[in-house]
Order: C-alpha cells, then structure tokens, then sequence
C-alpha cells in the first residue's frame, strides 16, 4: 500500500502545473530536497530509493530529467553473472546546479555547487563544481567563471 501511495504520489509531482508543489510532493516520497528548488514538468526521480536523492538549495532541475539511484540487471543477466548488481548509490546535486532539459544523472554521481548540466547529457561521473558538462558521457566543456 505504501509503495501504491509513493507512486500515485510521484505522478502527480510529475503533472502538477506548480513547481513548489511538485519539490514538497518529491520531499514526502523521500527525496531530500532544499530551499527555492525549481524541478521542471515529468522529471524522473528514483522511486525505489528516493532517500539516496539529495538536491541542495537553489538547484533548477529542468523538463523531462531523469534521476537514477539505481539500476538492476535483468533475472537473465544476474543468473549469468554479467552485470553486477551494486545496489542503490547516492545522487547528489550541489546548490546552485542546473541540470538542463532531458538529461540523465546515473547512480552514484555528485554535480558539484554551481555547475551546469547541457540539455540531453548523460551524467555517469562526478561533475566539478563551476563546471559546464555537455554530451553522452557528459563530459567538461566550459570552466564557469564566479563574478
């Protein structure tokens, strides 16, 4: 019943037409979420372990991102050994982040305090803070500058 209510839940975050309501649904399914964060329309947050998702204050999650803390193999894959099953990683977004229209932030990754996620990037490893990434992987692009 609990797993039923969490998923009802995150599908009306997903459609809400008011982001501050979809930040205070996410926070009730588990998602630790800080203050004036912007999470954009169908934006896909770990529904198993939303408890490993940290967002920090300030951060713009854009349209249509998805957010993993995990991922499983198939039965077929794990009898065979082929794909190691890790379990959930914590994901954790820096304040002042922006993670741009489309992208997908695999298990385990940290976007560092101010960086820039490019529209359709896959993020599978650790960005530095004050950093642009773009691209599948997502990789530097731009060193961002504080003024």
């Amino acid at each position: 019943m609990v797993k039923l209510l969490g998923r009802l839940l995150r599908i009306l975050a997903w459609l809400s037409p008011v982001y501050q309501f979809r930040s205070s649904v996410y926070r009730r399914c588990g998602v630790n979420i800080g203050r004036n964060v912007y999470i954009g329309f169908l934006v896909t947050i770990d529904g198993d372990f939303p408890e490993y998702i940290e967002i920090e204050d300030e951060a713009s999650i854009g349209p249509g991102v998805s957010i993993m803390a995990h991922s499983s193999a198939t039965t077929f894959h794990q009898r065979l050994k082929i794909y190691p099953d890790e379990g959930p990683k914590k994901v954790t977004i820096k304040r002042g982040v922006w993670v741009a229209t489309g992208a997908i932030l695999l298990p385990g990754v940290t976007i560092g305090e101010g960086a820039i996620v490019a529209a359709g990037s896959v993020v599978s490893r650790d960005v530095p803070p004050y950093t642009m990434v773009a691209g599948n992987p997502a990789r530097a692009i731009q060193r961002l500058r504080k003024t």
